[in-house]
């Protein structure tokens, strides 16, 4: 992955690393100062992505199926707007240790924009989120949330297919 397809990637990614906190396999510092770094656009470590097992496997797996010999945002999207929800019933089923509903990705419309969060209408209903992933939105804008963050900006098109493929139910 180059470094913007990481940087996605970690924006996605990133509100799933409460899971692994609970499980001990990270610190919630060592989160929080990813989260930070990457809400700056300043790269982690080469290979922090390969903390998000699943995710990562996923993606790999798609970018075969695409013939890509990488991951590239392409594949990101394709697996967090389209795919991830899916894997997040399967691994509830098997894990049972976190909130399948809070780990999906929804389309949303922003309503209102304040200093650091944004109220989005989605299909769970208004909720504020965080914007640090996504500075600049406005309201009106499709977003695409994951847990409490607005992950970016989406294309109508990609809100009307994730709703198709129920990415964007419960």
């Amino acid at each position: 992955m180059n470094a913007e397809d990481r940087l996605l990637f970690l924006r996605y990614a990133l509100p799933c690393a409460g899971t692994l906190v609970r499980r001990g396999k990270v610190s919630q510092d060592y989160v929080n100062s990813l989260i930070r770094l990457v809400s700056e656009d300043k790269l982690p470590p080469e290979g922090t992505e390969k903390m998000f097992i699943v995710a990562s496997t996923m993606c790999s797996k798609i970018a075969n199926r695409l013939g890509k010999a990488e991951i590239d945002q392409d594949v990101i999207r394709t697996y967090f707007l389209f795919e991830h929800g899916e894997v997040v019933d399967d691994r509830f089923a098997l894990m049972k240790d976190f909130n399948p509903v809070d780990c999906k990705t929804y389309p949303g419309k922003v309503i209102d924009v304040e200093a650091t969060s944004a109220v989005v209408e989605t299909n769970l209903g208004s909720k504020a989120y965080s914007i640090i992933f996504a500075k600049g939105v406005k309201p009106g804008n499709s977003v695409v949330v994951h847990y409490d963050y607005i992950i970016e900006k989406i294309s109508e098109d990609a809100v009307k297919r994730m709703n198709v493929l129920g990415q964007g139910k419960q």
